[in-house]
Order: structure tokens, then C-alpha cells, then sequence
């Protein structure tokens, strides 16, 4: 986002991460940190742990994790917080966005109820919601995140049209879907799809083992056909 010309506020809890940040010191390892600083010189990209700040930005991006509890049930306590937090100094006009990985609801069914309760303002009118996930595949040189499509869907059509226009100066090509739920399941969908298939091709790689046949050569072989099939291969 800063890259692209947008002056960026970054938060977090850890004061650590704020101090790396504003030094131009990456703690991430995709991100160089001469990358970073060239940002935090020209003052594009900043971080702090002061939350009342929230207000001072026009669009907020929600990106933290939501593990699974014991149960197996994702871990929203982040997300809620989060939520509370930007509900504080909700304003008109302000664009939120969750970036994390959840189920289809949570956006319109968790989200939407703390932020109009504390605030006051109606969605669609008064401020924009939205769920766009994130993608990403570390390593990877050929995609990243300007140039991987972004999907979009908001809880309103007003949200959603808002949200383009913000993406739109970032990323290269915006899918806009029906609506919130129908992005949030795109992303349960992808995650699933890759899970089954990576588990699908170790199953292989130990069935290969026990006929003693080589599994890359069966992978790749396989991989030769041009339709109905996608590789994946074994892990560790």
C-alpha cells in the first residue's frame, strides 16, 4: 500500500515490532529491509501501538490470526478485539476491511453488530465494511501481492464499490463477488482445496514408498496432462 503512494499507519500490540518498523528494520523475512526503510524515510509507512490513532486513517485493513481453539472452532478473540478497538473512533466515511481467514458470517454477524452498536453509524451510509482474504505464497518470485487478483465483497453494494476503489490503486485486478460471505467462503474454499490436495499427494508419496516406485517421477508424469489435473507435491 505504501508502495503504491498511500501513507500508511501500521498497529500492533508489540512494541517491539513498532520500534523495527519505524527503524526501517524488517521482522519479516519476504520483506527486505531496505525495502521497508525506503518507505519509512519518505515517512509513507509508519507503525504504533496507540490505537487511538485508529481514527486519524481513512481506510482500517484488519489483518490478525484466528487460530483454532481445543475444539477445533477458529479463535475470533482477535478479530472481536480488534473490532472493538476500531469501533472506538468509528467515523463517517471510514472504509474497514477484514483481511483474516474465518468463516462465511463472521464479517456481517460479528463484526457489523459491534461496530454499529458502539458507533452509531448505519453500514452502507455512514461507513463501509468489507471482506477481502488475503493471498499469499511465500517464496514465490512470479506472483505477489500487487499482482495476485484481490477478492472483494462487501456487506453492502456501497461497501463493496468502496472497497474497489481503494484496492484498485493497489492491486492490480480487483474480483469483486456477491457480497461479505461469498468472500470469506472463497477463502475457506481455496485453503480447503490446497489442504486436500497436499494431503492427497504425501497419501501418494507413502504409497509409492511401499511399491517402491519413485513418487516425483509418478508426480510429474502426471502433471503432463493439460486438463483436469493441478500438481501438487508431497511435503517433508
Amino acid at each position: 500500500m505504501a508502495e503504491a503512494g498511500q501513507q500508511v499507519l501500521g498497529f500492533d500490540i508489540s512494541e517491539r515490532v513498532c520500534e523495527l518498523i519505524n527503524r526501517g528494520e524488517s521482522h519479516i523475512q519476504d520483506i527486505e529491509s531496505e525495502r521497508l526503510k525506503a518507505l519509512t524515510d519518505n515517512t509513507l509507512l509508519s507503525a504504533t501501538t496507540d490505537f487511538t490513532r485508529l481514527a486519524e486513517c481513512d481506510t482500517v485493513s484488519i489483518c490478525v490470526p484466528t487460530p483454532l481453539n481445543k475444539i477445533k472452532d477458529p479463535d475470533l478473540s482477535f478479530v472481536v478485539d480488534s473490532t472493538e478497538q476500531v469501533a472506538k473512533s468509528l467515523r463517517k466515511g471510514q472504509l474497514i476491511i477484514l483481511e483474516s481467514t474465518t468463516y462465511p458470517g463472521t464479517t456481517r454477524e460479528i463484526m457489523l453488530p459491534i461496530l454499529e452498536q458502539e458507533s452509531g453509524l448505519k453500514v452502507g451510509d455512514d461507513f463501509y465494511l468489507c471482506y477481502s482474504p488475503e493471498r499469499v505464497d511465500p517464496g514465490n518470485t512470479t506472483w505477489h501481492t500487487k499482482n495476485t487478483p484481490k477478492i472483494l465483497g462487501g456487506v453492502t453494494e456501497a461497501c463493496t464499490k468502496k472497497g474497489t476503489e481503494f484496492y484498485s490503486t493497489i492491486f492490480d485486478q480487483i474480483v469483486p463477488v456477491q457480497n461479505a460471505e461469498a468472500a470469506e467462503l472463497v477463502k475457506v474454499y481455496e485453503n480447503t482445496f490446497r489442504m486436500i490436495n497436499i494431503a492427497l499427494a504425501n497419501e501418494l508419496s507413502q504409497v509409492c514408498d511401499k511399491l517402491d516406485l519413485n513418487v516425483w517421477d509418478v508426480v510429474d508424469a502426471a502433471a503432463t496432462k493439460p486438463f483436469g489435473f493441478m500438481k501438487f507435491t508431497p511435503g517433508p
